[in-house]
């Protein structure tokens, strides 16, 4: 099995006179190798959906990758490696959190995934 670590990691700040709160809540998960694994991030905001979601990953030793960034709530933002839908980010409106999937697992995916985001309206 290949983990797939994701940090707790909480931000707050203050836009004008809009509060965001986001909290990824899974520590740690794992998946089997060629599989897909969801990690959720919940964002609490006065403007959900004008809320831009960024997903990041650090792998040990190295710098944070900038992985993609959502900012609809009715179309997910791709990002391809191979060919292959590798990383996919969407919003849910309904439950007011982002969603990282990431595709085809694979050892290299092992990392720390964080999660962040502004009110795109400030």
């Amino acid at each position: 099995m290949s983990p797939l670590e994701a940090f707790t990691f909480f931000s707050f700040w203050a836009s004008g006179l809009g509060l965001s709160k986001v909290e990824q809540a899974q520590i740690s998960l794992s998946t089997e190798v060629k599989k897909s694994i969801n990690i959720h991030c919940k964002i609490e905001s006065t403007n959900f959906e004008s809320e831009v979601v960024h997903w990041y990953r650090q792998k040990r030793n190295q710098a944070l990758e900038h992985l993609v960034y959502v900012t609809s709530t009715t179309t997910a933002a791709r990002s391809q490696v191979d060919g292959k839908n590798k990383i996919e980010a969407r919003k849910d409106a309904r439950m007011f959190t982002s969603i990282l999937t990431v595709n085809f697992i694979e050892k290299e995916d092992v990392g720390i995934y964080y999660c962040a985001g502004w009110d795109s309206q400030y």
